[in-house]
Formats: C-alpha cells, structure tokens, sequence
C-alpha cells in the first residue's frame, strides 16, 4: 500500500479522528515512512529497534573460491555459554547485499547500515572500484540504494561525523589513488565534496572520536608509505595534521576507546622495500598528542581487515596474511575494559575466510531469530570464558 492510500485511510478512521494525540501519531509515521531517506535522522522511541544487546555483523568480502560475497551474517551464539572460541555454525545469513563487493566501507547511524563503494565484479568479468551505496534497515531485513558517490572507491575511509557520512580518499576505478573527500546528506540523498586531503592517500586506515574523523597512513599515489596522523573538522571543514605513528601502516585498522586512537595490524616495508607485517599496537592519546607502543600486540599479523568496537573492546576480523598469501578466518579481540589488564585473545572462527570484509555492531534480529534475545551470550563472553 502506498503512502498516500495509508495516509487517506488512516485518517479517514473513526478512532483517528476522535483523537488528536492519535492523529499526531499516525501523521508522524506517515511523515517517517514517506521521507526514506531520511529516515537515520528521524529516530524516536516508536522508529528505534527495540532490543537487549548488539551483536557482530559481518558482510562482503573475498573468499579463496569465489570473488566477493554478498553475505550479511550475524554473530548467532548458542545456549552453550562456555565456549571459548566460538566456531563458524554461530553464524547467521539475512537479505544478501545487491552487490557483492569487498574492500568496502560500512557505518552505522540511526540503527541503519550504510555499505559504501569498494571493489565489485562487473558483467563482463573485469574487477574495480564503484561509486554505489545502500542501505539496510534490521527491523525488516531490507535492502535500498542510495545515490552514489560522486567517485568510485575502493580501500577508503568512511565515518559518521553528525547529521552526515564522509568518505575518504581511497583507489578509483583506474586504481588512481585520491585525495578527494565527499560527505552524503541522507535527508536530501545526495553527495557533494568537502576539503580534500593535501595528497592522495588510500589503504589507510579511519574512525570517528571526539566528533572529529580521524585518518591514519596508508599509501600515496607515489607508493610512499605514510605514518600520518590526520584529524578533519566538519564545522571549520580544515584538516590538521598531529604527531605522527611510530611507524609506517598500510591496510592497518584504527578504532577509539575512551579518548585513546589504537591501530592494530597492517604492514610496512623493510630496508630492502620488502613487505613486513605490522603485529605491534599503538596508542594515541587525543589530549597529549602522543603516541605510545603498547605491552601487547596481536597474535597473529592481519592486514585488509574489518574492524569494530563494543563495550570497550576492538574486533579485528578477517583479512589477509602476506606470510601465507591466504586470506583469514580469524578474530582478533583487544578487550581494554579494565586498565591494567588489558588482553589480546581470538573470538568467533568466520564461517569463511576472507578479506575485504566490513564488519559492524546492530541489534540483534528478531524476525530470523525470535528466541535470540533470550539465549544471546553477554559480549564479555564473545571469545572469553
């Protein structure tokens, strides 16, 4: 049924028109359902998903035997709460994407997951950057497009800086690395650039703290490795540069707990130009502007993974070893709740391994899963005992 037959109907109801508290209520879901786009910005207690906890969401990506994926799957844990590692069974797929890609970004606002740009399969079997977007709405499992980029890219950064969605830099569809920047307007379902960076940059490495968009390495287009720290302003729409990694990082993640910047995984180049994986984590602290190498570094080198953030932990998930030349099945959590204590240890196995993967934190479905809520095993014990 179309907006407007609802909106004739709704209101032509004898309870509705006796009411006028009901009648606000029904033109304000009108109003919801008919502007779709801007629906991220327009939450309110009867629009937000009603649930207990988050749980992991992974999709896209790069398997050994095909491609890319179009899989969206979520962290579906059993009623066995003592687990450790969790196998791939736990698992769950809803609605696949439109396309499948990897290399992509993905962000979160108003519930809703946005899935920007990456690397997609054409008809005539050549791989490339793309400029198109979509939307998932986890009340009811769907899928939409938005409008595209104004820029095909691949190997980005894309954050959520207000009412607004940035992407970063990144490869186009002739491997160009740029240094244009453009945000999306979900109200009015357009892109349009912003400051660009002073080079061009990809493979680097972004999130979203202090309602700044932080960026860090990557590589330029004159394949020189960078240890970078940029931070954008939206209001003064300036970029400023700060203290610098310790080293250099290409295909790195970077998240943000507690006013702290940590980058985990990545690689570097040695003395002889050879790649060389990156297993130290380091530290930024917003308000010193300094960098520290911290105590404990990841298990196993990751590079070209999805990376998100819950109750104080950082999952680091899938992505590509240059040692095997294999892409991985892995998560890695970094668990800095308690100070002093902090830990690195392996989460959920992917159902398959890939790279190229996004990941995110949403609720957790109930229309595929309606008993979830009631067997979902607490985050702290995603991975741990």
């Amino acid at each position: 049924m179309d907006v407007p037959t609802l909106h004739h109907l709704a209101h032509s109801h004898p309870l509705v028109r006796s009411s006028p508290t009901a009648a606000a209520l029904v033109d304000e879901a009108l109003d919801y359902h008919h502007s779709t786009f801007a629906q991220p910005l327009h939450q309110s207690a009867g629009t937000r998903p009603r649930f207990q906890s988050l749980t992991l969401y992974i999709l896209g990506g790069r398997k050994r035997e095909v491609s890319r994926v179009k899989e969206l799957r979520y962290f579906n844990p059993s009623a066995q709460e003592h687990v450790r590692v969790a196998g791939g069974s736990n698992w769950s797929e809803l609605a696949p994407m439109l396309t499948g890609r990897s290399h992509h970004c993905v962000a979160v606002m108003g519930y809703f997951l946005f899935v920007v740009g990456g690397e997609a399969e054409h008809a005539t079997g050549r791989t490339c950057a793309v400029r198109t977007a979509c939307r998932y709405d986890p009340r009811d499992n769907r899928w939409i497009e938005i409008a595209p980029m104004k820029a095909c890219r691949e190997h980005f950064v894309l954050g959520v800086l207000g009412q607004y969605l940035y992407a970063v830099g990144g490869r186009n569809e002739l491997r160009q690395v740029l240094p244009s920047v453009e945000r999306y307007c979900p109200k009015r379902n357009k892109w349009t650039f912003v400051q660009p960076f002073d080079r061009s940059l990809s493979c680097h490495a972004g999130c979203v703290a202090d309602n700044l968009l932080w960026v860090s390495g990557g590589v330029t287009n004159t394949a020189q490795y960078q240890n970078r720290l940029m931070v954008y302003n939206p209001d003064q729409d300036q970029w400023l540069a700060r203290s610098p990694m310790l080293q250099r990082r290409v295909y790195h993640v970077m998240a943000a707990v507690r006013r702290q910047l940590y980058v985990l995984g990545g690689n570097d180049l040695d003395y002889n130009n050879d790649r060389i994986l990156v297993r130290h984590i380091d530290s930024y602290n917003m308000d010193l502007d300094q960098w520290t190498r911290c105590s404990f570094s990841l298990l196993t080198g990751q590079n070209e993974s999805g990376v998100a953030v819950h109750d104080d932990r950082i999952y680091v998930v899938g992505g590509y070893s240059i040692w095997t030349n294999e892409p991985l099945a892995c998560i890695q959590v970094l668990d800095l709740s308690t100070e002093g204590k902090e830990e690195v240890f392996y989460g959920p196995t992917l159902p398959f391994a890939s790279n190229g993967i996004a990941t995110c934190f949403l609720p957790a479905p109930h229309f595929t899963c309606p008993n979830l809520q009631t067997l979902q095993v607490p985050h702290h014990r995603i991975g741990a005992v």
